[in-house]
């Protein structure tokens, strides 16, 4: 019997470099194969990002749906209270009132909703809704000089421009 040795010590020569060649060609196919798997954990892994990223805008977008509708009954609560007399300000269904809209107003600011403050600020159309223009020699054209709506945010980006009026440079 012989031993594993002597048989690759008496084989012939062309055997080895085809033995060779052979052992070439799959460590080429192993690092093509390799490679590929490597793209498709890649592109896997951008595919995971991409939906995570497509779930978290879609809950945002939801989120604000939801807010915008209440933001109208938060308008409602703010005029009632401008509109009570100051003589009557300190009657308890006033001050019931009062407290549900500073509840209301808390829960919107603790899920990111903030009021934005126009007034005296340079008009941005990204974030103002302009329904009037008003000569006034007292202010710099373009400058907001009065809010009939609040604009809110939502973490930053705006869900409702806020409608303002603007000043506009006095005719000659």
């Amino acid at each position: 019997m012989t031993e594993p040795e002597d048989e690759v010590k008496t084989s012939p020569k062309g055997e080895t470099d085809t033995l060779r060649a052979e052992l070439d060609e799959a460590n080429k196919k192993a690092e093509e194969f390799l490679s590929l798997l490597q793209r498709a954990q890649a592109d896997f892994a951008n595919y995971r990002k991409r939906v995570d990223q497509e779930r978290a805008d879609a809950a945002t977008s939801t989120k604000a749906n939801v807010i915008l509708k209440f933001l109208p009954v938060l308008d409602d609560f703010e005029r009632a209270l401008q509109a009570i007399p100051t003589e009557d300000r300190q009657v308890d269904w006033v001050q019931g009132i009062n407290l549900i809209q500073r509840k209301l107003r808390s829960i919107l600011e603790a899920e990111g909703v903030t009021r934005m403050e126009p007034l005296g600020k340079e008009f941005d159309p990204w974030e103002h809704e302009a329904v009037l223009y008003q000569e006034s020699p007292d202010h710099p054209e373009g400058e907001v000089i009065a809010v009939f709506r609040d604009g809110y945010k939502l973490n930053g980006r705006v869900i409702r421009p806020a409608q303002v009026v603007v000043a506009k440079g006095a005719k000659d």
